[in-house]
């Protein structure tokens, strides 16, 4: 046999050796990439009752939302009504003249207590 020809048997050899690697090693991919494939369905499966009701909470939400703006609106009317009512009875000159001879009287009644105490501390120590 000549050198030639050994080296192209070991050269045949080491061929059909990686065809059958790539073959080994190909087969051994399609398993991963099939396992991968399974477990993106069953994520898609488990994800689709959660989106599910996420649609539904957000619809919730929004009609909740809606109402309350709606609520809302009625209030501020109503606050606004109760304003120009106010503003149309009194002005805040008239409603201060108002509190001013109340104040006037709380500070009177504190002066004449304070000076019924002192009369009393007085009268007590002689």
């Amino acid at each position: 046999m000549d050198v030639i020809q050994v080296l192209l048997i070991l050269l045949i050899i080491s061929s059909s050796a990686l065809c059958i690697f790539t073959i080994y090693y190909l087969r051994k991919m399609s398993r991963q990439v099939e396992d991968v494939i399974r477990d993106f369905q069953e994520l898609i499966q488990k994800t689709n009752p959660v989106i599910e009701n996420l649609e539904q909470i957000s619809y919730r939400a929004n009609r909740v939302v809606s109402e309350v703006e709606g609520y809302w609106r009625e209030i501020d009317g109503a606050i606004k009504n109760i304003r120009e009512r106010i503003s149309g009875l009194t002005s805040l000159r008239n409603l201060h003249d108002v509190e001013y001879p109340a104040k006037d009287l709380i500070k009177k009644i504190k002066a004449l207590a304070k000076g019924a105490s002192a009369f009393w501390n007085a009268f007590k120590q002689r």
